[in-house]
């Protein structure tokens, strides 16, 4: 890539990535301001500096932008020749559902054949290849970068979570999108938004940025979901939901035996290649707990059915689809259950505390993370979404706690949120106990567990070490627990190490 006559070998925001004849831009970011970095990016070997500010620099072309998040996109997609424009794109934006919408998407297309990657909070994909990431939606140098390798790996489709961080700053700036779906919005993030129509606009963006005849997939009983669709009259729009007005609906929900329902069809659909495909309704079998999944799932299956993947393969690939880490997985099933979620808004924890009620056990047990350097608002909604529905569910014990033993410094619980969730509690008359420690709040829930319990483990980023901290706890329990072992009806004194 040629600027001003300048070749150059690659494009950063972070100046500890500079080489020998890079471009460097600099970056207001929340905490971290890139134009305190420059100097060092000069010393890396830059060659051209992308700026706010107005530089004068000896020996280094300084160029003035006016938004340097989208400079820095552009100068990546340019450098990377492209490469989103060469694959189809499917993005996935909302509160919640993100992760089990795209995974579902990505292993029907993986189980058809098709060539796929995968963007998204857990990891990235590329074919066998498997990358760690700590964000939702990469920046968007990352993000070109992985892009530019699908293409050169001849990957057909890409399926992407798109984050509201992600859109309001821009790091998927220049991607053309040819399938936008829209899970949900709910109140979350608003410590970063600062209000909540703030965040219905950065969620608004990705339906902003289709292209004339792109497919718009809308959760139409949403209360929001019209929102995302002012202003767009170009773009092609399938709705679902249970809603009967929908395109898209479930009938016959069954989630006591079978988890399964009707997919319905209701009006016709032309998919991106051109092919119509008449109303229709088809069984679908989902080993997924919980009624937000049936969503997640009619979202995946019209994003498939777009791409020309037959019902009947999509329906054979859903069924064979696993629950994900911290998404209503199970991790342990035997003589009690334990449950693990990564619930982190009000939103999630109604989905979750919802969903228990299918489920039959003899004692509630729920060990809930506070969650961390999110703000005290979210963790008081949080509380009283936990509180309302403890009481309903008829929790035996309930356990809070901060994670200090294992929560990193960015997730790290202040008193100030600490102290307003548990001043929900307090004015309930819900009995609960406060852990400072995870491991401690696990290994006291073990003690008292019996056969036919039920166990939560609910929480953000704090609760992320809880199904290992919980499962080594339960197999030293086998030793020395005798309550467990009374009712395994098993003598602990006949067991060898």
């Amino acid at each position: 890539m040629i600027i001003d006559g300048l070749e150059i070998t690659g494009v950063t925001s972070d100046s500890r990535r500079v080489k020998k004849g890079y471009a460097f831009v600099a970056i207001r970011g929340e905490k971290v301001d890139g134009n305190h970095y420059i100097d060092d990016a000069i010393n890396n070997g830059a060659i051209v500096i992308f700026s706010e500010l107005e530089l004068q620099l000896v020996n280094v072309k300084c160029i003035k932008v006016i938004d340097a998040r989208k400079k820095l996109a552009e100068l990546c997609n340019q450098f990377y020749q492209y490469p989103a424009e060469k694959l189809k794109v499917i993005g996935v934006t909302g509160t919640n559902g993100k992760t089990t919408t795209t995974n579902i998407i990505y292993e029907v297309l993986k189980a058809k054949g098709i060539s796929v990657g995968l963007i998204g909070t857990l990891n990235i994909k590329i074919k066998d290849m498997v990358f760690k990431t700590n964000l939702t939606t990469p920046i968007s140098e990352d993000i070109y970068r992985y892009l530019a390798l699908m293409v050169e790996e001849q990957v057909e489709v890409v399926v992407m979570e798109v984050s509201s961080h992600g859109l309001k700053t821009d790091r998927v700036h220049q991607i053309k999108f040819d399938i936008a779906i829209h899970t949900n919005i709910e109140k979350d993030h608003l410590n970063f938004h600062k209000t909540f129509d703030n965040y219905v606009k950065s969620k608004k963006k990705l339906f902003d940025g289709l292209g004339k005849g792109k497919m718009a997939i809308i959760n139409f009983d949403d209360a929001n979901s019209l929102k995302l669709l002012e202003g767009n009259q170009h773009i092609m729009v399938l709705t679902y939901g249970l809603n009967k007005r929908c395109t898209i609906t479930a009938s016959s929900i069954d989630f006591n035996t079978n988890k399964s329902f009707i997919y319905c069809l209701q009006r016709g659909i032309t998919t991106l290649t051109g092919l119509e495909i008449d109303p229709f309704e088809y069984p679908i079998t989902i080993n997924l707990i919980g009624g937000h999944n049936v969503y997640n799932a009619l979202a995946a299956i019209t994003s498939c059915l777009l791409l020309d993947v037959p019902i009947n393969d999509i329906a054979k690939s859903i069924k064979n689809f696993k629950s994900l880490p911290r998404r209503m997985e199970i991790i342990y099933q035997e003589d009690f259950t334990v449950i693990d979620d990564f619930c982190h808004n009000p939103a999630s924890y109604r989905a979750v505390l919802e969903s228990i009620q299918g489920i039959q056990y003899k004692n509630l047990y729920i060990i809930n993370g506070i969650r961390g350097n999110r703000g005290v608002e979210v963790n008081k909604e949080n509380a009283q979404v936990l509180t309302q529905w403890a009481e309903i569910l008829k929790v035996k014990e309930l356990y809070i706690t901060s994670s200090r033993d294992y929560v990193g410094i960015n997730d790290d619980v202040s008193y100030l949120e600490r102290d307003a969730f548990l001043e929900v509690l307090n004015k309930s008359e819900l009995p609960y106990q406060y852990e400072e420690r995870l491991e401690d709040a696990i290994v006291k829930t073990i003690m008292k567990l019996t056969k036919n319990d039920l166990v939560l483990l609910l929480g953000s980023q704090g609760m992320d070490r809880a199904k290992r901290i919980f499962l080594e706890k339960i197999d030293e329990q086998q030793w020395i627990n005798p309550i467990y072992y009374n009712n395994r009806e098993v003598d602990p004194l006949s067991h060898k190490q």
